[in-house]
């Protein structure tokens, strides 16, 4: 369990560094049409035990995921988009998000997040177990 909250928070230090020194990865944003500027940012899940993530939403509507659940890691990158009050997050390769990602799940198929003020919300797996995503 240490192990994995130790990896991913090494994963979003990298991230993190990555966007401070502008290192760009023009692959991630290729096919991607901007995002809404003000979803765009770093984003830290909230309210979920055991479960940590982050979410970096970038402008020119890329993503980069991560999440740590016990020895299960995770990790995606793709496209973002807003549908009225959701934000679709896609991963490469995928032509849309999953509504029934969990952390069990062994890789990344995406989220639908619901938009609510600063924060994006996580019905896990339309469960009704909620965490969110705040920057």
């Amino acid at each position: 369990m240490r192990l994995g909250y130790a990896y991913g928070l090494g994963c979003a230090l990298l991230l993190g560094a990555a966007s401070l020194v502008g290192v760009a990865n023009p692959a991630s944003a290729a096919g991607c049409k901007p995002g809404d500027a003000n979803l765009a940012g770093h984003y830290y899940l909230r309210g979920v035990m055991e479960v940590g993530s982050e979410l970096l939403l970038k402008k020119d509507g890329s993503f980069e995921f991560m999440l740590a659940y016990g020895a299960n890691d995770q990790y995606g990158k793709g496209c973002w988009v807003r549908k009225g009050s959701t934000v679709e997050v896609i991963p490469a390769g995928h032509s849309s998000a999953s509504t029934h990602h969990t952390p069990d799940d062994s890789g990344f198929s995406g989220l639908v997040l619901t938009v609510s003020g600063r924060s994006l919300v996580w019905n896990i797996n339309g469960s009704g177990h909620e965490g969110r995503f705040e920057k």
